[in-house]
């Protein structure tokens, strides 16, 4: 039987699905508990989720994604890039979900805000005509957008499905659309209908089935503050961090079975500690391990093999995300690697580039919310490497 580099399970990269979806059970099961109370008419907060790049957010949206899109519900997902497009791409993505007829039973307002916000009309040539002129970004675009999910969600009820609303990317967005698309988000979201109970002559009040989960970076939260929008405070957090120990296991194990071999007991502990739990780095040292050898077990040796062979690609990876650092970020990182965990505080690494830490808050703050390389580990101005692997590549070179 054997392995060959043709069956190579292992799939490197950002944003892809893998072959297998492993670990974030319970976070996938948040998600889906969500949509199925959204479903039954009660209320759900949004769902925020956040980590570093690598650990999995646009997997666990895509795999939601997959599913739901299975079962019947509306899925609309829109990734963001930089500057104020993510608005149209939303109106975009509410478009591709209704058919000719459930449009034309939008509202006026509402067809006006498809038009004027993604570039979208409903015509003769079908639900979705790009205009030539770019859509205009007037100021009412918040309500225009809320009312447009607000009747889209009211629509899916009338269908007995729910609207999932996916954002990716959210730290991209400037930060006018960032708060003009969260305040409609907000405003779709506790839209409610009231009925009377025939039986108990009880007033219910049944929330729209709107469900929304925005994903980005750990500074996402603040970029929201910034925005004057509430949303990461109406949100339900869903922090991502590194894979634990019986995830990695799990994972690693359905890997190698789904290219037919198994890892043995000392080559899964040693990729295990190679990766640190980072996803994307799982995916990069798995590649090399099993392309070093042929046999139907993977081997500790070869294990070695295979990680010796991925350093160069890791710290490639480390040099690229440091890459758009200023000389004082870089030297405050040095400083940090330098020191022992336990003393990594923002006082004693200021003391080590002789200065104090107030006269480098804006340093740090940059290098938490905006690069997400170091995050806050506890009380006393303790900080932690978000990257596994990072301080000692810092050390090395």
């Amino acid at each position: 039987m054997g392995r060959a580099a043709v069956d190579n399970p292992f799939t490197p990269g950002f944003g892809n699905l893998p072959r297998v979806f492993t670990g974030r059970r319970s976070e996938l099961a948040d998600l889906e508990l969500m949509v199925e109370r959204l479903g039954a008419g009660i209320y759900e907060q949004p769902r925020l989720v956040t980590g570093d790049r690598g650990v999995g957010k646009t997997a666990l949206l895509r795999e939601l994604e997959d599913e739901q899109r299975a079962a019947g519900r509306w899925v609309a997902r829109a990734s963001a890039t930089r500057g104020d497009a993510l608005i149209g791409r939303v109106c975009a993505r509410l478009a591709d979900v209704l058919d000719e007829d459930l449009a034309a039973r939008l509202s006026r307002s509402a067809l006006a805000a498809l038009r004027r916000l993604g570039g979208v009309e409903v015509g003769p040539r079908g639900v979705r005509v790009e205009l030539t002129n770019p859509p205009a970004a007037g100021e009412d675009r918040a309500d225009a957008l809320g009312g447009l999910l607000a009747e889209t969600g009211a629509l899916a009820r009338e269908r007995g499905t729910v609207l999932v609303l996916l954002v990716d990317e959210a730290q991209n967005c400037n930060r006018a659309a960032l708060g003009d698309l969260f305040h409609a988000l907000q405003e779709a979201t506790t839209r409610t209908v009231t009925e009377r109970d025939p039986v108990s002559g009880a007033t219910l009040r049944h929330a729209l089935p709107v469900g929304v989960v925005v994903a980005g970076l750990p500074g996402l939260v603040a970029q929201l503050s910034r925005s004057g929008s509430t949303f990461g405070e109406r949100s339900k957090p869903v922090p991502l961090d590194v894979l634990g120990e019986a995830d990695m296991r799990e994972g690693l194990q359905a890997f190698a079975r789904a290219g037919g071999a198994v890892f043995d007991a000392d080559a899964l502990e040693a990729v295990m500690a190679a990766s640190g739990g980072y996803p994307y780095f799982l995916h990069v040292i798995g590649s090399h391990v099993w392309n070093a050898g042929d046999g139907d077990v993977i081997t500790l040796a070869e294990a070695r093999a295979g990680i010796t062979a991925a350093r160069a690609y890791l710290d490639a990876f480390y040099e690229e995300r440091l890459r758009p650092l200023g000389d004082r970020q870089r030297a405050y990182l040095d400083a940090a690697a330098h020191l022992d965990p336990a003393e990594r505080t923002s006082g004693r690494i200021a003391a080590e580039l002789d200065t104090t830490s107030d006269r480098l808050a804006s340093t740090w703050q940059s290098l938490i919310e905006r690069h997400a390389l170091l995050r806050p580990a506890g009380g006393r101005g303790r900080l932690a490497f978000t990257l596994p692997g990072l301080a000692d590549y810092l050390r090395r070179s």
